[in-house]
């Protein structure tokens, strides 16, 4: 496998364990919580991972999966990216729901990111990153980045409602789910 290629899928990897673990144990109540006017719900930040990283299996020539409330992430007559915000009165997927699909979605992305091939990594695309460049692969570099801040935001979530620390390392498959009693 390319050395690139490699390296962004032991990350993209870490990085699903990572989102399944800041989610575990979560109460459905704390989904739609914020701490202030002025941050994203976890439903909110959830569902917007999981919508980017689905998209990304269609920038990476694959198929990507069907996913129920993608418009509340997208507006499909915006230009690229067209993100929507974060909205409080919108209804968005629950975390459960959110999670259930991740699985799935990352799958489907690890599996045709490790098939991509240079021409396809190569291809040029209509916006660029952070980390510069409009490539594919550019896209890919900044992706890495882009999860590991949401999901960071999301730990930050995590701890302000009073759930223990997500696991930073890929957590064992026998890890029980760790669930406080909700809060209002």
């Amino acid at each position: 496998m390319d050395p690139t290629i490699e390296h962004l899928s032991r990350q993209f990897a870490l990085l699903t364990d990572w989102y399944l673990s800041v989610l575990d144990g979560m109460a459905p109540i704390d989904g739609s919580r914020v701490v202030s006017a002025h941050t994203n719900s976890l439903e909110w930040l959830a569902g917007h991972l999981l919508v980017t990283r689905n998209r990304n299996i269609t920038r990476l020539g694959g198929v990507a999966l069907e996913l129920p409330g993608a418009d509340n992430y997208v507006d499909a007559t915006a230009a690229a990216p067209g993100f929507r915000p974060f909205d409080p009165q919108r209804t968005y997927p629950s975390l459960a729901t959110c999670a259930a699909a991740w699985q799935p979605v990352s799958a489907v992305f690890l599996a045709t990111l490790a098939a991509a091939d240079e021409r396809t990594r190569g291809g040029v695309i209509p916006l660029s990153g952070p980390t510069g460049g409009n490539t594919v692969e550019d896209l890919l570099v900044a992706a890495v980045l882009h999860e590991s801040f949401h999901i960071g935001q999301m730990s930050v979530l995590r701890k302000a409602f009073g759930y223990p620390a997500m696991y930073w390392f890929r957590r064992p498959a026998q890890t029980p789910a760790r669930q406080l009693p909700a809060t209002a």
